[in-house]
């Protein structure tokens, strides 16, 4: 099995990890804060915002790779508020409406960059 190394010049670069790593039809990304690859800086005017921005940088990079949302098996979600996760879902329910992936959600104590939320997700695709 190939393994290939994904980079989406959509989300902000990472000289320590790689956006995603494919191997055969499955898409392994690498948590996702909601940075804003423009200017490095994280999006948190609001947690919804957040919540959007992960989401969205998950989905640059699954297209980048040929992947889309619908591709999506498997999602985990950190956050450091558990209290936040009502708020969460209501975003998240508008990336995966129908179908939704297997998911895990954890509260961590930090996240980088004072992050309340990171997302990684696993696709799969024939």
């Amino acid at each position: 099995m190939v393994k290939k190394v994904i980079n989406s010049d959509q989300v902000s670069p990472s000289s320590i990890f790689s956006h995603a790593i494919q191997a055969g039809s499955f898409l392994w990304v690498s948590g996702q804060i909601a940075m804003d690859v423009m200017t490095g800086q994280l999006l948190n005017e609001t947690f919804e915002q957040e919540v959007e921005g992960c989401l969205m940088n998950i989905d640059h990079i699954l297209k980048t790779s040929g992947y889309n949302l619908k591709d999506v098996i498997k999602i985990n979600i950190y956050l450091t508020d558990i209290s936040l996760f009502d708020r969460m879902n209501k975003i998240y329910l508008k990336f995966f409406s129908s179908n939704p992936p297997a998911r895990a959600t954890v509260e961590v104590s930090k996240l980088v960059k004072g992050a309340k939320i990171e997302i990684e997700a696993v696709a799969y695709k024939e």
